[in-house]
């Protein structure tokens, strides 16, 4: 069951209004007051590490309703062999073709790396709520072993 966002009325000072000497009650329409909007965030896609060696993509998943902002992790665990991996997020638009909407930085060593796509992030793209995102990945040189895994994380 989704959970509702939390509203946190706060004065120009950054003090929760209400609080141990901050004013109990604020006219709104004459108050700079601001009121921060936190979604909760949820897993969206994980998976267990896995060994690959090919460039490939996960299969389509689907946008949960609501989702404005999404963070995806990498986890590599072994890594012998090409030069590198590079994680990408991508979208169907309406024609039905595959837009990639963010992309790791190249990955070089076991390790982990972060992207974030969406509103009030560096790659501000809209993702669209009951649409279809897959991960991709693309490797760079033959690999020995590579193993990693991902995982997607929205609000």
């Amino acid at each position: 069951m989704p959970t509702n966002p939390v509203f946190t009325p706060v004065d120009n000072n950054g003090n929760v209004i209400g609080a141990a000497g901050t004013p109990s009650a604020v006219n709104v329409a004459n108050s700079p007051t601001v009121f921060t909007v936190v979604q909760p965030s949820a897993v969206l896609y994980s998976e267990a590490a896995q060994s690959r060696t090919a460039n490939g993509t996960t299969a389509a998943q689907t946008w949960t309703n609501n989702v404005a902002a999404a963070i995806v992790g990498v986890n590599v665990t072994a890594f012998t062999g090409g030069t590198n991996l590079v994680i990408s997020l991508q979208q169907q638009d309406a024609n039905g073709v595959w837009q990639t909407i963010g992309s790791s930085a190249a990955i070089t060593a076991a390790g982990t790396a972060t992207f974030s796509v969406g509103q009030g992030m560096a790659t501000g793209a809209v993702l669209v709520s009951g649409g279809s995102y897959r991960l991709a990945w693309t490797l760079t040189g033959p690999f020995v072993a590579l193993t990693f895994q991902l995982s997607v994380q929205g609000r």
